[in-house]
């Protein structure tokens, strides 16, 4: 019998780009060896023309086919673009010379968008995971999105990309068979806007990661692990980074960061590296080259859902900290309220660093992801989701 067939529609990061979608989308097509996949992705960046041997992730041999489209010009409006880049999109995609079981879409956005209009076009079941709230992220100040779209510096001009990421997360909600959200916080937004009984399904780490060994050192070691992104906020960490060194001198400090095509704030970052020399930086590493050294990571973000580096310290009994925003709570992470300082958060992780309490509230977290956050966990959930549109009766 044939293997199944998946058209995963994605935007700008696998398999150039490090961060939790491009982990996601390899832990997922890696997962599920039993399918056949074919990935479309929207994106405009500097790889747009590379070959898949400059990737950092290897391409597993169940993806049949893999291209790469730039997304439509948005200098007119959606309705007056989007019919025109989606008849182009057609004829310059192999993919889509055959028919796949289904359609997975893996954001809202102009991807979401296409794989929409694909499986509208073929009849096809349409699944969706959510990863982050496009329309929420451009009012937040974001830079850029994941396809690589730069974010305009207008007011009015934010307030329409906004409105137009929440016309086409209407339509994609309102067409999709299952709408799932990766983050709990997101799922209310996704009702308002007409989503129907979306699912939580989270992200997860691998089970080879869990490591309960872990245990307290005599000096503090704190990390803070992300894309170089605006919506990360990676500058921020430095304001922990003077609060905690005015509490302790008994800290070292791990910055790790990746590309994500976002220049200026690249150079202002090395700037800033270069009068914080106590900072260890690892560019473009993976997080488990260093993730293991650290005792407590730093979250920064204007905005998160939920972010695959909290299940990837928790695994390694690596305590998240940082601002309340999104899905990083108390559910998984030691946090403050959006508007303390950097001084509280300092005074709050190192109150529980020299008590009696950090153990415990470590191993708590530590067995939560263990019972409930692997990615066998997680893609067990997804094959339940598949099977009723399968060709196959069950898959194993």
């Amino acid at each position: 019998m044939a293997k199944p067939g998946i058209l995963l529609v994605i935007e700008g990061t696998y398999p150039w780009y490090r961060g939790g979608v491009s982990e996601w989308v390899h832990r997922y097509i890696t997962h599920f060896k039993d399918f056949n996949f074919d990935i479309l992705q929207v994106a405009t960046d500097q790889y747009l023309n590379s070959g898949l041997d400059e990737a950092l992730y290897r391409m597993p041999g169940h993806v049949r086919s893999f291209k790469r489209v730039p997304p439509p010009d948005l200098s007119a409006s959606w309705a007056a673009v989007s019919s025109g880049w989606f008849k182009k999109v057609l004829n310059e995609s192999e993919q889509l010379s055959f028919k796949p079981d289904l359609v997975h879409v893996a954001n809202t956005g102009v991807a979401g968008w296409l794989g929409m209009s694909i499986a509208r076009l073929g009849d096809l079941p349409l699944i969706l995971t959510e990863h982050a709230l496009y329309w929420k992220e451009v009012q937040l100040g974001a830079a850029a999105l994941e396809c690589g779209y730069k974010i305009p510096r207008q007011e009015f001009e934010k307030v329409e990309m906004s409105d137009m990421f929440r016309l086409l997360a209407s339509r994609i909600y309102a067409r999709a068979d299952r709408v799932i959200s990766v983050s709990r916080c997101n799922i209310p937004e996704q009702k308002k806007l007409g989503a129907k009984n979306p699912e939580y399904i989270s992200n997860g780490v691998d089970a080879s990661w869990l490591d309960a060994s872990k245990r307290k050192s005599s000096g503090f070691t704190v990390g803070w692990i992300g894309r170089c992104a605006e919506m990360k906020n990676p500058l921020r960490f430095f304001d922990v980074i003077d609060a905690l060194r005015a509490e302790t001198n008994d800290i070292s400090f791990i910055m790790m960061s990746c590309d994500a095509n976002e220049p200026e704030l690249w150079q202002k970052l090395k700037d800033k590296l270069r009068r914080y020399p106590e900072v260890t930086f690892l560019w473009n590493k993976p997080a488990e080259e260093a993730i293991h050294a650290m005792d407590a990571l730093c979250v920064t973000s204007h905005n998160e859902s939920q972010p695959l580096v909290i299940f990837e310290a928790l695994a390694k009994k690596v305590l998240p900290f940082g601002w309340r925003v999104g899905d990083v709570s108390e559910e998984f992470a030691l946090v403050v309220e959006p508007g303390a300082s950097a001084a509280e958060l300092a005074q709050r992780v190192l109150s529980y660093w020299q008590s009696s309490e950090w153990e415990q509230l470590m191993t708590q977290l530590h067995q939560k992801v263990r019972k409930n956050h692997t990615w066998e966990a997680v893609f067990k959930q997804y094959r339940n989701i598949f099977n009723p549109y399968l060709a196959t009766s069950e898959i194993t």
